[in-house]
């Protein structure tokens, strides 16, 4: 069944002339009918992005069937997709049933589509994507194993050695039946289908592509991180630190990851983004992820990675929505913690050790004198959640009984998972300081529901964007890092680490607005990779967390003095940080990047010649546009 499959998909028509657009593009990703993280928002920025929209004329969402709970058939698809299909429900409302069938006896699976809405609150932003999703519980064992000695054969990628783990075989297994489910929806007159793989996830797939798809498809790898990057840099006690000295050290004498770092092929997802270069291009979405890329080995680095950078949603407010959110937050912290902060800051992120939350701390630790020493006061949130929400009961019930979210318990519904450490940090925190006071909501969202009783019921997620005078973000390892740039357009002040790629696009709009953006004061950079002596590469390999620890505190300090001085101590500066930062916010907008660097590289993609010798696909030169 698979080879006549393959023979009706090599008979398709050539597409070169549709090369110019509209397209068609099929993200494999896990994030298909929720928004879960960082991959979520960015489908989200897309999807709403009115260039995005003029520019794409399908976008199908393409992943892995979850175990999720639905109230019935037709929600099965999570509660923002319509079902129009789902062979597991007997559910077929445009005839699929005919193109799927087959699939789905050949592969042994279950195929579900639907479409699914985008809607942006506060944005007044929305789009929509198709959604393919395929239940490989129960798959066909012959055909998986041809499939995965063919990524043997062809790529060297040894399946056997990574199928007990769940993350590769759940995507190993959707490859094939995604792949001919995608060439039996799109027809002739939209081809290509550009294949894009969100992360290592849907590699598997656009190797499928590469390896069967002619000149029907072309294939994207989109690095939202550098997965063998992040590992190194996380468990690595000198953190950004030591990675990125000991990374730029050695491209420099030509080396590359596992050069400097060892073997890495225990990885799963080190193996699998090893062989992005077989693909089409690579998006990298941050100059930081650009290098990480390219050091992965010779053929990365002399392959096609070029930089698209992710955009900031298009939220704005006026001087007067600013004072209204920022007089509802007093009012908030006043019930809360007894007390109307003269500077406000937050930090909305996951909690985990990418983020980097002990080094806010450092910064408002020096702070708090500064502040002090004008008679002013300070209040920093950190907005995290480590454990699944909590009802409005509950949160009314910790609050009357202990003060929630100003004093916590050990244990759900209150501190769970890596909750915990983090409020032992912030109660030392507060134990020791005077002037500002840290307060850690572990609970995301910013409305009366999530905060209870004590929050107005005017009170929403943008009220807390709109409020901030400051956003921290001084993350040890952050391909982009939209979240703490996100209140840039309401004039709060970003502090960003060097390793940021949200930072190179920001510097990157710096340079495009020339000499006006000089006195541009919105965003602080805090390096972290900035050493104080050279350091060798064995010294760097070496280093401790006591060695990071004092590099940490003189950049926390020198933070801290800038941001002191940046801070607004008038209405006029409050206004001149506004004007700034929605300029700043503009040139960084979905919009723009989209215009900017996605639908030019996606016209380049789609424009490329196959060739035919081999099967596999021979892209020209790509212009990096995002330069």
């Amino acid at each position: 069944m698979t080879g006549g499959i393959g023979r009706y998909h090599q008979s398709m028509p050539d597409s070169s002339d549709h090369a110019a657009g509209p397209f068609t593009l099929a993200h494999v990703t896990h994030e298909a009918v929720e928004k879960m993280g960082g991959i979520g928002t960015v489908l989200e920025g897309m999807m709403t992005s009115a260039v995005y929209q003029s520019a794409v004329r399908r976008s199908i969402l393409v992943g892995p069937m979850g175990g999720h709970h639905f109230e019935s058939p037709l929600r099965r698809l999570g509660p923002h997709v319509n079902v129009r299909y789902s062979s597991a429900d007997n559910i077929d409302f445009d005839g699929l049933g005919r193109k799927f069938h087959p699939i789905q006896w050949a592969f042994g699976v279950h195929i579900a589509y639907g479409i699914r809405t985008y809607e942006k609150n506060g944005y007044n932003r929305d789009g929509s994507a198709e959604v393919l999703l395929i239940d490989v519980s129960n798959p066909n064992r012959e055909q998986l194993a041809i499939f995965k000695m063919r990524l043997w054969d062809e790529f060297g990628i040894d399946a056997r050695r990574y199928e007990h783990d769940w993350g590769f075989e759940e995507y190993c297994r959707l490859a094939e039946p995604a792949f001919y489910a995608l060439s039996a929806i799109v027809p002739a007159s939209e081809l290509p289908c550009i294949i894009l793989s969100h992360e290592f996830m849907g590699l598997c797939t656009a190797l499928k592509s590469v390896m069967d798809g002619g000149d029907a498809f072309r294939t994207i790898f989109h690095a939202h991180e550098c997965a063998t990057a992040r590992r190194l840099t996380e468990h690595h006690p000198g953190h950004d630190t030591a990675f990125y000295n000991m990374m730029r050290q050695g491209a420099a004498k030509g080396l590359y990851v596992e050069d400097v770092f060892g073997d890495q092929s225990n990885f799963m997802r080190h193996a699998l983004i090893s062989r992005a270069h077989e693909l089409d291009a690579i998006i990298a979405v941050g100059d930081p992820t650009a290098e990480e890329m390219r050091f992965l080995n010779p053929e990365t680095k002399h392959g096609r990675v070029h930089l698209v950078y992710n955009g900031l949603p298009a939220f704005y407010s006026d001087y007067e929505e600013e004072t209204q959110s920022r007089r509802l937050m007093d009012e908030w912290a006043e019930r809360v913690i007894g007390y109307r902060p003269d500077v406000l800051m937050t930090h909305v992120a996951r909690p985990v050790i990418s983020k980097g939350f002990w080094r806010d701390l450092k910064v408002v630790s020096y702070l708090d004198g500064m502040l002090g020493a004008e008679g002013k006061t300070g209040l920093l949130v950190i907005l995290t959640c480590g454990a699944p929400p909590r009802g409005m009961n509950e949160v009314n019930r910790m609050a009357r009984e202990y003060g929630w979210p100003w004093q916590h318990r050990e244990g759900y519904p209150d501190l769970a998972g890596p909750e915990l450490e983090l409020f032992q940090l912030i109660k030392q925190f507060n134990a020791g300081h005077t002037n500002i006071k840290v307060m850690l909501v572990n609970q995301f969202g910013w409305s009366r529901e999530v905060l209870g009783d004590a929050a107005a019921e005017e009170m929403s997620f943008n009220t807390l964007r709109q409020a901030a005078d400051v956003e921290f973000g001084q993350s040890v390892y952050e391909p982009f890092g939209i979240a703490q740039f996100e209140p840039l357009g309401s004039g709060a002040i970003c502090v960003a680490s060097s390793v940021c790629g949200c930072v190179t696009s920001y510097q990157h709009v710096l340079a495009r607005l020339g000499e006006a953006a000089i006195a541009f004061e919105n965003v602080v950079v805090a390096d972290y990779t900035k050493l104080e002596r050279p350091m060798s590469m064995d010294e760097l390999r070496a280093m401790t967390q006591q060695q990071r620890d004092k590099l940490e505190d003189r950049v926390a300090r020198e933070v801290a003095t800038e941001l002191h001085r940046r801070l607004p101590r008038s209405e006029a500066d409050a206004k001149r940080l506004l004007e700034t930062g929605r300029e700043l916010a503009d040139g960084m907008s979905w919009d723009t990047v989209m215009a900017e660097g996605m639908i030019p590289l996606l016209s380049q993609v789609a424009a490329r010649e196959t060739n035919r010798a081999n099967g596999h696909a021979s892209p020209g030169p790509i212009m990096d546009h995002a330069r």
